[in-house]
């Protein structure tokens, strides 16, 4: 007959690691852990990084957006400016940073390889440091429930190379770096069961720790306090007897972490709440980004393996497949009696839930009215904004975790057939899950002009207006310049209608220019006086003084749209054309 449960404690290996040589042992053990975790990430983005200059990490678009942010950080703190706000995009009315993925925490660490490299360089570096970090902390969380080194080392793997991270490695760098989730498992250990370190320094700790996430991704930092519900939920009602005795050590750890926290996120949030060019409303609409029943057993395109057509990557990875999906059952029947299988398990079955968002899709394209527990989230202040499919990280950090005290287990037993069948099945599970490579990359041309001394004559009192839609290319080329002038536009949420609006604040001439530049419109002999005067009024009230047609589908026309508008030819110069010293006041239909 089994034993009754075990207490928390039971679940956790033993402490090798305390005193002397074992915790020097483990210390270069963590550290070969990382090494192998670097390794494999520069190999599976070799692309990006060795393929040519302005060549990035995965997708173009939205790396834009991280490579600006990387180059802002430095320039403003040596500017003595506010990291926090910018006028450097939309100017006059600029845009708060703290309702976009600013990235403060990351662009501090990497500034001096910005400094000394450029940002598209930096923006490679973060790409293959968020892989590599958090594959080596879901390491260092598995390793808490494990005596096994190479079962700590694969449960990192399938964390920190999850479909999730490569799928986010493609664009989204902030969320890539999921460092946090697994340090919140190592956090709540320490907290809620081993209880050895001084409650103080635990929560000075963890306080500095989540004010470190908040700067680097406050959607992840909502999803682990969405995810932290079912864990807690399930842990306190497997050792109800225990609860009582421990909550006085958990509360002696809280002050201390709210404190701390506050006093390093405070002003960050105090931005973003009640400072200027704040946003209102929430950003996606219900069901947006959601994960399908499909998905979780259908490899997507950034899986090397799968039979049959691919499903179309929507934002984030989901997929499991079967075969880890088999073994995540015979663990969890085989170790039921474990605390932390319990919870890994609790842990998985809500993510899979909560991704599939308010109501269930059975595949892309075909919704069910049936609801689901993501409803209650959605409707509330913040987590309105979390889009449901990337909770499906914590699914695979608790796998990681029930992989990894699988092998444990299995790595241990007596007998030599159940090791070798035990370890087949774990490859077995894992193989579908390989990346696809070499991983995606592309690159970004910047016309010379804006790495040149010709960058410097543009107006540094007002505003410089670039055409190349949507914006993502000039807030590449602005960052490459060292930020040497103030932009008109940019890709960001900014306050308007509704709340909130993305991306230009132009309005007729905004308009003009996508049907020239992108659609090829041709361009009249002469502008109509209305025409002229909504123009001329828009470049007023930008400050514009200075305008860049960049490299576009349609360069000339749009160059002759604005030879119309201000009088005179521009300057041809680095493969763009400029007008400088352009002065709104003086143009005819001023």
């Amino acid at each position: 007959m089994e034993s009754p449960p075990p207490t928390p404690q039971s679940d956790t290996a033993p402490p090798a690691s305390e005193g002397g040589q074992p915790r020097r042992a483990a210390v270069a053990l963590g550290a070969l852990a990382l090494g192998v975790y670097l390794v494999l990430s520069v190999a599976m983005l070799w692309k990006g990084l060795f393929t040519g200059s302005g060549t990035v990490v995965g997708r173009l678009q939205d790396p834009a957006l991280f490579i600006w942010y990387l180059q802002w950080l430095p320039f403003a703190l040596g500017h003595h400016l506010n990291p926090l706000l910018t006028t450097y995009l939309h100017y006059p009315s600029g845009a708060n940073l703290m309702w976009n993925t600013s990235i403060v925490f990351p662009a501090l660490v990497l500034a001096p390889v910005t400094i000394a490299f450029g940002p598209i360089t930096a923006y490679n570096v973060l790409c293959v440091t968020a892989v590599a970090s958090s594959a080596w902390c879901g390491y260092l969380a598995a390793r808490r429930f494990t005596q096994s080194w190479w079962a700590a080392v694969v449960g990192g793997l399938l964390y920190g190379f999850s479909p999730y991270v490569v799928s986010q490695s493609l664009g989204h760098p902030n969320l890539a770096l999921a460092f946090y989730p697994a340090l919140a498992v190592i956090f709540a250990d320490e907290i809620l069961v081993r209880q050895r370190a001084r409650p103080w320094r635990l929560g000075v700790l963890l306080g500095a720790v989540t004010a470190l996430q908040l700067m680097t991704s406050e959607e992840l930092l909502g999803e682990t306090v969405i995810m932290a519900v079912p864990g807690l939920v399930a842990l306190a009602l497997l050792h109800r007897a225990e609860v009582r005795q421990r909550l006085h050590y958990v509360l002696r750890v809280a002050g201390p972490a709210l404190l701390t926290f506050v006093a390093l996120a405070g002003y960050p949030l105090y931005v973003q709440l009640l400072g200027p060019e704040r946003i209102h409303g929430a950003l996606w609409y219900l069901n947006y980004y959601v994960a399908t029943l499909e998905r979780f057993v259908v490899p997507s395109n950034v899986q090397l393996l799968g039979p049959g057509p691919r499903s179309v990557l929507g934002d984030s990875g989901v997929y499991v497949g079967i075969p880890l999906l088999l073994l995540a059952v015979a663990a969890v029947v085989w170790l039921r009696r474990r605390t932390v299988v319990v919870v890994a398990a609790v842990t998985l079955a809500s993510a899979m839930v909560l991704s599939l968002g308010g109501f269930l899709n059975v595949w892309d394209g075909h919704s069910t009215p049936v609801p689901l527990p993501w409803l209650p989230i959605d409707v509330l202040p913040f987590f309105n904004d979390i889009l449901p499919i990337r909770v499906m990280l914590f699914g695979y950090l608790a796998l990681g975790i029930l992989v990894a005290f699988f092998l444990d287990r299995v790595l241990r037993h007596p007998r030599t057939r159940w090791r070798v069948a035990g370890v087949l099945a774990a490859v077995v599970a894992l193989v579908p899950l390989l990346p696809v490579l070499p991983f995606p990359s592309e690159r970004w041309s910047v016309p010379a002009f804006f790495s040149s001394a010709d960058v410097h004559r543009l107006s540094t009192t007002g505003s410089v207006l670039m055409t190349s839609s949507p914006g993502y290319e000039t807030s590449v080329w602005q960052a490459v310049s060292e930020m040497s002038f103030r932009s008109a536009t940019g890709p960001a949420f900014i306050p308007g209608p509704g709340g909130w609006q993305w991306g230009t604040n132009l309005g007729p001439l905004g308009t003009e220019l996508r049907e020239v530049g992108d659609d090829g419109r041709s361009v009249p002999a002469s502008l109509t006086a209305s025409d002229r005067g909504a123009y001329v009024a828009e470049l007023r009230a930008l400050d514009v003084g200075s305008v860049v047609v960049g490299p576009e589908r349609h360069q000339a026309q749009v160059a002759r749209l604005f030879t119309e508008l201000l009088g005179r030819p521009g300057e041809q110069v680095g493969g763009v054309v400029v007008w400088y010293e352009v002065n709104p006041d003086a143009l005819p239909g001023a």
